[in-house]
């Protein structure tokens, strides 16, 4: 079945991401799309090339990305998704804000429980860093995030059954 945008943005953004289609869901992007990310208040992806190689990343690093949720209305509409990334679930919550046409204009995530999040950061930054063309960045970003993504497990695996 085909969805068209003009029908329902939201559905050809469930559908395009569930699918892992990058092609589909940057044909549901405004030309000046703006992402907000989960990870970083610093971390912004603007115009649709640049939300649509995040996309290609993020879909190399989730599996099982299934969409329960969408509500809003007018140019606003909230999604709620579920995805695996590695071992880790984790639960999505999406703010789209369509323009006058229908298309995306502005994206924001929220990622939780923590230790999906630090995985995820753990596993996308390397790949972003990657098309950073800057030698070492890669290294030093994975340096950085894997550290927090094991801790973050630990603590939750260990230290949070000892405090319910």
């Amino acid at each position: 079945m085909t969805v068209h945008i003009q029908d329902s943005p939201a559905r050809a953004y469930r559908e395009a991401g569930e699918a892992h289609d990058v092609q589909a869901i940057k044909a549901t992007f405004a030309d000046g799309v703006v992402f907000h990310s989960p990870l970083s208040y610093r971390a912004r992806f603007d115009g649709r090339r640049q939300v649509g190689e995040l996309f290609e990343a993020v879909f190399d690093v989730l599996s099982d990305l299934r969409y329960q949720s969408d509500i809003g209305d007018g140019n606003v509409r909230m999604l709620t998704a579920t995805a695996q990334v590695g071992r880790q679930e984790l639960n999505e919550v999406a703010q789209l804000v369509l323009d006058d046409d229908g298309l995306i204009r502005e994206l924001t995530m929220w990622i939780r429980p923590l230790p999906a999040l630090t995985a995820l950061m753990a596993a996308l930054g390397p790949r972003i860093a990657r098309g950073k063309g800057t030698p070492g960045l890669p290294l030093l970003v994975s340096a950085a995030s894997k550290p927090l993504a094991a801790m973050t497990n630990f603590g939750d695996r260990t230290l949070v059954p000892l405090l319910t």
